[in-house]
């Protein structure tokens, strides 16, 4: 081989292991540090999921009335062709990520079998007592492939320790854990602060909170202030123009919003 082949094949080398040096060093760059607050893994599944389809059903489909009175006979939830599979499939081709039902409305009634109270589908008349729609749904929302979301009202206007609220607070602790240990994975919890007027009743919600948290790791619990995730503005979904996920909760409590807060101003 004669010496100017030889240099430039060394020539060449010292090219090719400059390029690829080079290309590591750029590789190796490391990315710049985050802008908080970043979001959680179970906020960002939320958000990639975008739609969610919201099923209200209960003794006031059958009462034609919004907010049940708690007084309603549990004779009068009785679904004659209820068919959870069919929703979850409607949901699925819609494109709906997840469905979130309301398990328990104002009126106290529960769609599971709850064993914290004698107002449940296991006092109606469907599938002989032996019914549960939280269940049903739960099975065919995995059988489709999406997730599920429950909405448990504060406010039970059945429930006879209802103003008391260490009793009460301890009751409706209950029923998040029935709900969120019989039904296997549940994305999202729905709750608000809603209250009567006739007595006084004290939330514990800090408590409720760490206790959805401990029971469903990948859960966001969602309400008018969060603390996970909250409305796009407000409940009648109107926005501001700019409308930030970031939010000073510091402004605003459960069940208190402040229109101005969540529709006109930007929010850090």
């Amino acid at each position: 081989m004669s010496t100017t082949i030889a240099l430039l094949l060394v020539h060449l080398h010292l090219l090719l292991c400059g390029h690829g040096a080079a290309a590591v060093a750029a590789t190796a760059t490391p990315p710049p540090l985050p802008i908080l607050p970043v979001p959680s893994y179970a906020q960002l599944q939320w958000q990639l999921s975008e739609m969610a389809l919201f099923i209200h059903f209960g003794p006031n489909t059958f009462t034609d009335s919004e907010w049940g009175s708690g007084h309603a006979d549990p004779a009068v939830f009785a679904p004659s062709a209820l068919d959870a599979g069919q929703w979850a499939r409607v949901a699925a081709e819609g494109g709906f990520g997840r469905v979130v039902l309301t398990a328990k409305h104002h009126d106290g009634f529960c769609l599971w079998p709850s064993a914290l109270t004698d107002y449940s589908v296991a006092a109606s008349p469907w599938r002989g007592g032996a019914g549960d729609v939280v269940g049903e749904l739960s099975a065919a929302a995995r059988a489709e492939g999406i997730g599920l979301g429950l909405y448990l009202s504060p406010w039970d206007r059945h429930e006879p320790v209802y103003g008391d609220t260490v009793a009460y607070n301890e009751h409706y602790m209950g029923q998040m854990t029935e709900l969120l240990t019989r039904y296997g994975d549940v994305e999202e919890v729905w709750l608000d602060g809603a209250k009567g007027d006739d007595m006084y009743m004290d939330y514990m919600f800090d408590a409720w909170f760490a206790l959805i948290h401990q029971l469903q790791r990948r859960v966001v619990i969602f309400s008018d202030a969060g603390p996970d995730t909250r409305w796009v503005g407000d409940e009648a979904g109107i926005a501001g123009r700019t409308c930030w996920s970031p939010f000073n909760k510091t402004v605003v409590t459960i069940g208190h919003i402040i229109p101005d807060v969540l529709i006109l101003r930007d929010v850090y």
